[in-house]
Order: structure tokens, then sequence, then C-alpha cells
């Protein structure tokens, strides 16, 4: 069983909207809204690929009820801790690629909101890997959770990144080039997929939007260039990626980042935020092109 944490869900409201520039009113056609989130994106991604999975979320508040709601109607299972504050809300406005964002305040995660939330997913234990992943308001969830001994995927932007690759039994760390860039001033992938792999994460992957994702195992390093799909919006291609690879590490190294691309590809090509269809997912894999820069 997979277990993903989300500490910061969020109500998120999509529109496609032609005219990005324009300060006019807009109606659109159509709009989408989902409970969204890293950890819950990778949830929702993981049941769609068939795998076991239990979302846990901090949820407060009419958002936080209508995250519940959504959620339950999706059909992923989910523990929830409740929180006193109320949970963001967030709206996306995108076309042919192309998108803007707005994400809400956070609410605020206090020392028993943290403790609860580690007895839950302690109380869950075994699991075949913990997703941690999204941002996070207290400075210790993310490291207390790492030391529970468990395989972990990583995937947030936060100083604690580094406590829980030392102390914890990573097998994903997978921060885009933005963060590293953020958090250690890494400006090529390359480099960054070695750092993390020298802190003793058995995948690194670093992602850079439409450019080439890199994926180090061992010694080996794969740069891969994203497929060309029509695109709709980028939101939640990163958590498919991930995913993706997850799902498909038992298949061997080449056929996991394959897969895992095209489940990156397949998402950017829709307009629904981490839905995935797995049987085109399996028809893009055979299309990925990798590139084996080192043995």
């Amino acid at each position: 069983m997979f277990v993903t944490v989300t500490a910061n869900p969020m109500v998120e409201h999509l529109f496609d909207v032609p005219d990005l520039s324009s300060s006019t009113r807009h109606r659109p056609d159509q709009a989408w809204t989902f409970a969204t989130g890293k950890g819950l994106n990778v949830a929702r991604a993981l049941k769609d690929l068939g795998e076991d999975v239990v979302a846990v979320m901090a949820v407060g508040g009419r958002r936080g009820r209508e995250i519940v709601e959504r959620v339950e109607a999706e059909g992923i299972r989910s523990r929830i801790v409740p929180v006193r504050e109320e949970n963001r809300a967030g709206a996306t406005i995108f076309h042919g690629g192309n998108h803007s964002t707005i994400y809400g305040p956070a609410p605020s995660i206090t020392d028993g909101d943290v403790e609860a939330l580690v007895a839950t997913v302690r109380s869950m234990l075994p699991v075949r890997c913990l997703v941690l992943a999204g941002s996070v308001q207290h400075p210790v969830l993310y490291t207390r959770l790492a030391n529970l001994g468990v395989p972990l995927a990583l995937d947030f932007c936060h100083p604690c990144l580094d406590e829980c690759m030392r102390q914890g039994n990573v097998l994903v760390a997978k921060p885009n080039l933005r963060e590293l860039d953020l958090m250690y001033g890494i400006k090529d992938p390359i480099v960054g997929a070695h750092r993390l792999h020298e802190q003793r994460a058995r995948w690194s992957v670093v992602t850079d939007g439409a450019g080439p994702a890199i994926f180090q195992s061992g010694d080996v390093v794969r740069r891969v260039a994203p497929l060309r799909v029509p695109p709709v919006h980028p939101i939640g291609c990163g958590d498919s990626l991930l995913a993706g690879l997850l799902h498909a590490l038992p298949r061997g190294p080449e056929a996991a980042v394959a897969f895992a691309m095209a489940c990156g590809a397949h998402n950017a090509s829709r307009p629904e935020v981490a839905r995935l269809d797995r049987s085109a997912c399996e028809a893009l894999a055979r299309q990925v092109q990798i590139e084996r820069l080192e043995g």
C-alpha cells in the first residue's frame, strides 16, 4: 500500500481562458474543480493506475469539508486529520499550455496537528512507500514522518529536505530545478540529481517544466526529453510523473522512466489534474526516448 501525506490541500478551480493577458471579463464555456495538493494529486494518479493508496490529509473548515466530499466522490481512500483553520482555495486559468495560478493563504499547522498526522501514518504501517509532497506549514512535520523508517518519496521545497534525506529511507527524491535553485542555488539538473544521489536517494529525479528530465539511479544518469503532446496545462504533471515512476519501478529502470514520462505527458494533455488513463500512458511510454549519459 502507498500512503501520501497532504498537509496543505486545497479546493482548486480551473478555467480555460483563451486570452490570459486580457483584463476584461471572461466567461469560459468549461470549468473544472478538484481537491488538489501534491500528495493528493499523487494519490489520485496512483489510484487511476490501479494501486492501493490512501491519502492522509489535514483538513479544516468549510473548504475542508468540500475537500473530503470531493475525494470521497472520486473513490480515493483517505484518512482525515482535522485542523482548526480553514483550508485554502486556489484558481488556475490556462490555455494552450500557458497558465497562471493563484494560491490562497494556507492554514497553520500546530504541534498537536503534527502529532495527529504522525500518529495517523504510524497506525497504517508498514507501507510500500510514504509520499511526502507539497508545501508544509510546520518545520518538523516531514522530518518526524521521515523518521518512521519506511521507504520515502520526497517532492517538496523546504529547508527540512536535507534532514529528511539524512535520516530517511529515500526511495525517490524529486524536487524540480526551480526548487533546487531556491534551496541550493543549483541551476543544472544533472548537478541537482548528483547532489540528491549523494544524499542517499536511490532514485533522484529533477524535472524542468518543458525541458528534459534527469533520472539518476546508482551511477546511471538518464536524460529524457518530454513527449510532444498538445499542451493544455502543467498542473499535476510532476505529481503524475512521480506516481508513474512509483507504479512502474518493479518493471526495471528503463521501463519505469519511460512510463513516468508518459504519465506526465498524459496529464499535460488534459484539463483534469492527475487523472490518468493507464492504457493511454502505456501507449505513450512506447514513444519515450531515453538518453543514457553515463554508466
